[in-house]
């Protein structure tokens, strides 16, 4: 039995339902009857559906590990920038490129959690409308779903990598002016 023909039957349901003492549209039905309904359209839900859900929570992790490390990598450049600047006066120029590279990161890391929380957003509402219009096409729409999640964390690896090695040359021009003014 089909999705569509159970939730026909939950409508005949209701329909057939008796009017309570109150009015207003309220009625009284067969719990037990909607709740079987309701297990049979969970036990004939295309797998697609619930693939989708799999995929949604699972880059919402993958999304937050990624926002999670980006966070620590620019709490350490800050902190190895601080001590640097601290122990030698010199640096004072290392310090605004770092700060620099340091600001720069972090908007990046803004940026790129709002990119994936629009983009979490945008695959949430088309999940949705994928499964009410699941006769019309639900196969191409979790092709659909899976291709802007591979380019969305394709892209979000490759920002992460590219702050990443700001902050690496930005630690590497302050050891280089350290080294300079010991040396």
């Amino acid at each position: 039995m089909s999705v569509e023909d159970l939730l026909n039957q939950i409508e005949d349901l209701l329909e057939e339902g008796k009017s309570g003492l109150l009015g207003g549209g309220k009625v009284k039905v067969d719990a037990e009857a909607i709740r079987s309904i309701i297990n049979d359209i969970r036990i004939n839900m295309p797998d697609e559906v619930i693939q989708a859900r799999k995929i949604a929570a699972e880059r919402k992790v993958i999304l937050s590990k990624a926002s999670d490390a980006a966070e620590l990598k620019i709490k350490q450049a800050e902190i190895q920038a601080r001590k640097l600047v601290e122990e030698h006066e010199i640096t004072k120029n290392a310090e605004v490129n770092a700060q620099e590279i340091i600001n720069e990161a972090k908007r990046q890391a803004a940026e790129l959690v709002e990119k994936a929380k629009a983009n979490s957003n945008e695959i949430v509402a088309n999940a949705q409308q994928w499964a009410a219009d699941l006769k019309n096409g639900a196969s191409s729409f979790v092709d659909t779903i899976m291709n802007e999640s591979d380019e969305i964390l394709a892209q979000s690896i490759e920002d992460f990598s590219r702050n990443l090695n700001k902050v690496r040359i930005a630690s590497q021009q302050l050891k280089s002016a350290t080294a300079k003014k010991n040396g």
